[in-house]
């Protein structure tokens, strides 16, 4: 026989590896298995946090692209909104009001869009008699709608009864300057009632 046929077989057997030693090399596949669920879990939280911070910061629906809904008898109809300007923008114009007709109604409802009710605004009404005028001051959250009366409770000083002619609903928004950037924007929605 050869010298390398001996050699292979005079080679000793691998030593077989004590109870304690088998278990410090569980303990190290164990541990190792559970650093790397460790290391996925983190970078899972890591990535909803980061996406919770950006989607946050992002806008869904611009001020110029949000929509109160008029209801008249059942009828809806989206209203958008008359002027959206920057604070302190003295080039900004406003729009036309947005005429509503409301017919023989006696009363007609206005739903905000959550953009808006989460936060204050307000409900400017005006009659044909200024005496008669209204303004009404909401929270965020205190109302998602408003009923609102097509005439006054109050009579004008003729005995006449005034007639509602414009709705006005007031807000602050955020949305993008010239440059992307945030920025606050008032906005208004503007709806001539008419017959």
């Amino acid at each position: 026989m050869s010298d390398s046929a001996e050699q292979t077989t005079n080679t000793p057997a691998p030593k077989k590896l004590s109870r304690k030693q088998q278990r410090r090399k569980q303990q190290r596949k164990q541990l190792a298995t559970a650093l790397a669920i460790l290391a996925v879990v983190v970078v899972i939280i890591a990535a909803v946090i980061f996406y919770n911070r950006w989607k946050d910061d992002q806008i869904e629906t611009l001020p110029q692209d949000q929509r109160i809904t008029a209801v008249v008898n059942g009828q809806e109809t989206e209203v958008p909104p008359y002027s959206a300007c920057q604070i302190g923008d003295k080039d900004c114009k406003p729009g036309e009001p947005f005429v509503l007709h409301v017919g023989d109604a006696k009363e007609f409802t206005l739903k905000i869009p959550q953009d808006v009710y989460d936060h204050d605004w307000s409900l400017l009404q005006i009659f044909d008699d200024p005496g008669a005028n209204a303004e009404s001051y909401f929270k965020a959250n205190e109302k998602q709608e408003i009923t609102i009366q097509t005439t006054s409770d109050k009579k004008a000083a003729d005995g006449t009864t005034p007639k509602l002619a414009v709705v006005e609903v007031h807000t602050m928004l955020i949305g993008l300057d010239g440059n992307g950037e945030q920025t606050p924007v008032g906005t208004v929605w503007a709806l001539q009632v008419e017959k």
